[in-house]
C-alpha cells in the first residue's frame, strides 16, 4: 500500500488548485422559509448546471458560491412544493436571494404527512431516507423496526423479545454499522459471550434503541462515503430530535409490548435543549411475570447555532433488562438475564471560518455496565470437578447428587471516540471541489470481573468445564484511521458528482514501518490488519428528469475482542475416582488431567468487501423510477473452525508421585478458535416505483422489489467427524470432509398505498407483500468421501483425490440421506398489512396496525426433511395488532 504516495499527491494536488484557482467568484445568500415565515432548516439548494448545492443552516440559511453567470437554481423540501428560478450571480458580488416553500404536508396530532414530489437522489450513494413521521405511522418501538422500510427486508411483528440485528443485502449482522448523531456504536469490547440474547462478537443489538426520538435515519446500502469506517455492509445513520417541540406524551400497546414515551424541546436564551424519556416492557411468556424484555432510555441535548459554529452536547442513559424466568415444574431449572446500564455523552462541534472553510469534531465517551446471569440443573453420579488453571494433574473434588449451577459474566465497557475533519472548497476552472480530510481514533475496553461462579460447584461440568476469568487484564483495544475525500460537482457536456476518497484503517496499531513511505509494508503496523479503501461514487445527469449513477469501493470490518481474546478451553479427564462412603469425603479419591487449548487468535484480521454498483434514476410528471444492480464480494470473514486435537486418561499407581504413570487411554476431539476463512458473494437487483401523492383519492403508491443472489462458504474449509475405529487403518481416527457451499436466490416485492386525506385528518396505509421467490440449497454436499483424518497419534493425513473413495476408506465416509440434496424452493406466498393514523384534536392522534390481517399462515413441508418425520413450517407471523395515542400537552 504506497499510502505516502496518494496523500503526497493529494497535497501537492490541493496546493495547486488554491493558488491558482480561487479568482473571480460570486455568491448566492438568503433564507429558505415556509408560507407562515418559519425556517426551513436543512433545504437542499442546488444549481442545475453545475451539481453545486448546499443546505440551508439550523436558522433557514444559505449560501452557495459560484463562478459568474446566469443558472437555474432549485429549492426543494420534503413537504414543499419545489422552487425553481434564475438567478444571475456577478463576479465578486454576495446576491441576497431569500426562498418561500409551499406547504403540501398536513398533521395528524404531531405526525406530519408528506408526499415526496422529487425523487432522484442529489449524491449518488445509493440509501433510504426514513422520516420520523414514518416512523411514528408504523408505530416502531426500536431501530429494528425502521429497518422494515427498507427494499429486501420482510415484515416482523414489532416486539423486543429477541435480540434485532442489522442485515444490509443480506450481510453478516457485524458488518453493518451503526452511527447514532455521529457516533459510531460499536460492540467490539461486548464480552457477555454465551447467555441468552447476547450480541457478542456480532452486530448491535438495535432494541436499545428507542424510535420514538428518532429524526430520520439513512439506511445507505451502497458505496459509503470515506468518512465512514469500520464497516463492511452498509450503515445506518440515526439522527435524534433536538428542536425546539411542544412537550409530547405518546403511549403504545400490543399483546406483548407497553411503552410510553414522553418528549419536549425548549430555548434557553441561544441555546436549545431537548429530552426524551421512553420506557418500553416486552413480555416473553405472559405465563411467568417478569419473562421479557425491558428498557429504559433517555436523553438530553444541548445545542447552540449561530452563523459561525455549531455545538450540540448529548447525555444518555439506557437500562436494559432481558430476563429469562425459571419456569414453574420444568426439571432443568433453566434461567438467565442479561441486566446493561449505558451512559453516554457526545459532543459535537463545527466552525465555518468562511464560505469555503469548515472544521468539525466529535468526541464521545459511553461506559456500560454489563452484568449477565445464568443458571441449569447439574445433575450427575459423582461429579468430579477440577480448577487448575495449568496444564497438569490434581487431585478432584468429587460432588455427590445435584446442585444449581450458576454463572455471572460481568463487564465494565468503556468506549472513546474522537474524530476531527476539515473541509475545504475551491474552484479549478468552473468545477468546485470539496475536499475534506481528517482522522478517527477509537479506544475500547473491557475491565470487568468477567467469568464468575462458585468453583466447588461449575455451571456446567462434562469432558470440558468452565474457568473464572477476569477481563481486566485483557488490552485496550484501539483503532486508528485517516481519511480523505473529494466531491466534486461541475459539468462534462452534462451536469455531474464525482465523490472520491480513501479510508486507511489500522485495527490494534503497534507501530510505524517506514518502508510503508515507499509502499513496500504497510505504514502503520497492526495486530489485528490494516486496510487501504478506496471508494468512488459517481452521478451525471443525463437530461432534467434522468441521470444514472456508478460506485465502487472497498470496506472494511475489525474483529471484535471476543474472537481476539477469547478464553482458553479446559479439557477436564477424569483418570481415577474412587468413592468409599459419599457421607465422609476424606475417605474418597479422585485425579483429574487438565489439557488446555487456545482458542483466542490475537492475530485474526478485519475482514473486507469490494462493492460495485450501478444505477439509473427517471422522475416522470407523477412518479419517480429507480433501478440498481450491485455486486459485493466480500473476502476473510470470521467463520468458527473446528482444530482437532487429542488428550489422554493416565493412571498414577505412585500418586503424587507422577514418574511412574502411563496412557490408558486417548482421546481425539475438536475445539473451535475463529479466523479469516469465510466469503460471501451477493448480487442483487433493486427497482423502486413512487408517484407523487395522486389528487382526487389522495394515494401515494409505492412499489419496490428486491432481487438477491447470495453465496457462502468458506476457503479450503473442511470440518471434522466424530472419531471411530477403521479396521483398515487399524487406528482410532477423525475423518476430515470439505466444506460445503450455501446458496439462496429471493425476490420480495411492496406493495403500498398510503391514502393521505387532510380533511378526514387521516393516513392509511395499506401494504402488501409478496415473496415471490425463495429457494435455498447446498453444493458440494453430495461429496461424502473423506479428504483425510486425524488420528490419535496427533498427525492429520490427507487423502490423494485418487485414492479418496479407495475401499480402505470406505468406513470413513459421510452418510447422507438423498432428501438431504434437494433444493428448498418455496412457492410465492402474500402478506397483508394495514397502518392507520387518525387525528383526534390538535396535537392528538391515534394509530393502529395489524399486521398480516387475513392471518395467512401457509404450511410449508421442508424437502430437507424424510418421509417418516416430516418438518413442516409457517411462512408469516402471526396475525398482530397494536395501537398508540399521542398528544401534545398544551391543549387548545
Amino acid at each position: 500500500m504506497n499510502v505516502m504516495k496518494i496523500l503526497i499527491y493529494i497535497f501537492f494536488s490541493t496546493f495547486l488548485f488554491q493558488v491558482f484557482a480561487q479568482g473571480n467568484l460570486g455568491s448566492i445568500t438568503g433564507t429558505v422559509s415556509d408560507e407562515k415565515g418559519d425556517v426551513l432548516p436543512f433545504a437542499n439548494l442546488i444549481i442545475k448546471e453545475s451539481n453545486n448545492g448546499t443546505s440551508s443552516d439550523l436558522r433557514g440559511k444559505y449560501k452557495i458560491i459560484s463562478r459568474p453567470g446566469t443558472y437555474t437554481i432549485e429549492v426543494s423540501f420534503i413537504g414543499f412544493e419545489k422552487v425553481v428560478q434564475k438567478i444571475e450571480i456577478l463576479s465578486g458580488k454576495t446576491i441576497e436571494k431569500n426562498f418561500t416553500l409551499k406547504s403540501t404536508s398536513f398533521e395528524i396530532g404531531t405526525i406530519e404527512v408528506v408526499a415526496k414530489s422529487e425523487f432522484n437522489p442529489i449524491i449518488p450513494e445509493t440509501k433510504t431516507i426514513v422520516s420520523s413521521s414514518e416512523i411514528e405511522h408504523m408505530q416502531a418501538s426500536s431501530l429494528n423496526d425502521v429497518l422494515k422500510l427498507t427494499p429486501g427486508v420482510e415484515t416482523t411483528n414489532p416486539t423486543l423479545n429477541t435480540s434485532e440485528k442489522a442485515q444490509i443485502r443480506s450481510g453478516d449482522a457485524i458488518g453493518t454499522q451503526i452511527i447514532l448523531d455521529g457516533v459510531p456504536i460499536t460492540n467490539n469490547a461486548n464480552m457477555q459471550v454465551g447467555i441468552g440474547y447476547s450480541t457478542a462478537n456480532s452486530g448491535i443489538d438495535l432494541r436499545s434503541i428507542p424510535a420514538e426520538n428518532i429524526k430520520e435515519v439513512e439506511i445507505i446500502r451502497g458505496i459509503p462515503s470515506a468518512i465512514y469506517g469500520d464497516l463492511v455492509d452498509g450503515l445506518m445513520i440515526v439522527k435524534t430530535k433536538a428542536a425546539v417541540e411542544t412537550p409530547k406524551v405518546k403511549m403504545k400497546y400490543n399483546p406483548q409490548l407497553y411503552e410510553l414515551n414522553v418528549s419536549g424541546g425548549y430555548n434557553l436564551g441561544s441555546w436549545i435543549l431537548n429530552g426524551n424519556f421512553n420506557v418500553a416492557s416486552s413480555e416473553r411468556d405472559i405465563r411467568v411475570q417478569g419473562d421479557g424484555y425491558t428498557r429504559f432510555a433517555a436523553q438530553l441535548s444541548l445545542e447552540k447555532d449561530n452563523e459561525n459554529f455549531n455545538f450540540k452536547n448529548i447525555f444518555g442513559f439506557t437500562r436494559a433488562f432481558d430476563e429469562y424466568k425459571e419456569k414453574p415444574g420444568y426439571a432443568l431449572r433453566e434461567a438467565w438475564y442479561n441486566r446493561d446500564v449505558n451512559f453516554k455523552y457526545s459532543g459535537n462541534y463545527s466552525r465555518m471560518f468562511d464560505s469555503f472553510n469548515k472544521l468539525s469534531a466529535q468526541v464521545s465517551v459511553s461506559y456500560t455496565r454489563q452484568n449477565s446471569y445464568a443458571q441449569q440443573l447439574v445433575s450427575r453420579d459423582n461429579i468430579v470437578i477440577s480448577d487448575r488453571l495449568t496444564e497438569g494433574t490434581k487431585e478432584g473434588r468429587i460432588v455427590f447428587g445435584s446442585y444449581i449451577g450458576k454463572k455471572n459474566i460481568q463487564g465494565d465497557v468503556w468506549n472513546l471516540f474522537a474524530d476531527i475533519n476539515y473541509n475545504y472548497k475551491f474552484f479549478v476552472g468552473d468545477i468546485l471541489h470539496g475536499w475534506t480530510i481528517g482522522g478517527t481514533y477509537r479506544n475500547d475496553f473491557n475491565k470487568g470481573e468477567g467469568i464468575v461462579f462458585d468453583p466447588l460447584f461449575p455451571p456446567s461440568v462434562s469432558t470440558t468445564t468452565p474457568r473464572l476469568r477476569t477481563y481486566s487484564d485483557i488490552p485496550e483495544y484501539a483503532i486508528v484511521s485517516f481519511y480523505t475525500e473529494d466531491k466534486i460537482t461541475g459539468t462534462l457536456w452534462k451536469p455531474f458528482t464525482l465523490q472520491a476518497g480513501v479510508r486507511y484503517e489500522s485495527y490494534r496499531p503497534n507501530g510505524i514501518n517506514l518502508k510503508g513511505l515507499i509502499g513496500q509494508a504497510d505504514l502503520i503496523e497492526s495486530n489485528n490488519g490494516t486496510f487501504l479503501n478506496p471508494r468512488v461514487t459517481f452521478s451525471m445527469n443525463l437530461t432534467d428528469d434522468s441521470q444514472f449513477r456508478l460506485g465502487y469501493g472497498v470496506t472494511s470490518k475489525s474483529p471484535p475482542m471476543g474472537m481476539i481474546f477469547a478464553q482458553e478451553k479446559y479439557f477436564d479427564i477424569i483418570d481415577t475416582v474412587s468413592v468409599v462412603n459419599p457421607q465422609y469425603p476424606d475417605s474418597n479419591f479422585s485425579l483429574v488431567s487438565t489439557f488446555i487449548r487456545e482458542q483466542a487468535n490475537n492475530n485474526i484480521k478485519g475482514y473486507k468487501q469490494t462493492k460495485y454498483e450501478a444505477s439509473f434514476d427517471q422522475q416522470f410528471d407523477l412518479l419517480g423510477f429507480s433501478l440498481t444492480g450491485y455486486i459485493n464480494e466480500t473476502t476473510g470473514m470470521f467463520r468458527g473452525i473446528n482444530e482437532p486435537t487429542i488428550y489422554y486418561k493416565k493412571s498414577f499407581p505412585n500418586w503424587p508421585d507422577e514418574s511412574g504413570s502411563y496412557i490408558t487411554r486417548t482421546y481425539i476431539d475438536t475445539y473451535s478458535k475463529n479466523a479469516n476463512n469465510g466469503w460471501q458473494n451477493v448480487k442483487g437487483l433493486e427497482a423502486s416505483i413512487t408517484t407523487k401523492r395522486i389528487p382526487t383519492i389522495n394515494t401515494v403508491i409505492k412499489i419496490d422489489a428486491a432481487y438477491i443472489y447470495n453465496r457462502s462458504g468458506t476457503t479450503n474449509g473442511y470440518y471434522f467427524s466424530s472419531a471411530r475405529f477403521v479396521p483398515a487403518l487399524n487406528a482410532e481416527v477423525m475423518p476430515m470432509f470439505t466444506s460445503y457451499e450455501y446458496y439462496n436466490k429471493d425476490l420480495l416485492i411492496n406493495y403500498r398505498f398510503e391514502v393521505q386525506a387532510k380533511t378526514l385528518g387521516l393516513w392509511l396505509t395499506v401494504h402488501v407483500q409478496q415473496k415471490l421467490i425463495e429457494i435455498n440449497g447446498r453444493k458440494r454436499y453430495d461429496d461424502t468421501l473423506a479428504i483425510g483424518y486425524y488420528s490419535s497419534d496427533g498427525t492429520l493425513t490427507y487423502i490423494p483425490d485418487d485414492e479418496r473413495d479407495d475401499a480402505k476408506y470406505v468406513s470413513l465416509r459421510r452418510s447422507i440421506q438423498s432428501f438431504e440434496l434437494l433444493e428448498e424452493d418455496k412457492p410465492n406466498k402474500w402478506l397483508f398489512n394495514v397502518k392507520v393514523s387518525k387525528s383526534l384534536w390538535h396535537g392528538a392522534a391515534i394509530s393502529f396496525y395489524v399486521n398480516n390481517f387475513f392471518n395467512n399462515q401457509p404450511l410449508y413441508r421442508v424437502k430437507r426433511s424424510s418421509a417418516a418425520s416430516p418438518s413442516y413450517e409457517r411462512r408469516n407471523p402471526d396475525i398482530f395488532y397494536g395501537i398508540d395515542f399521542s398528544s401534545t400537552l398544551n391543549f387548545r
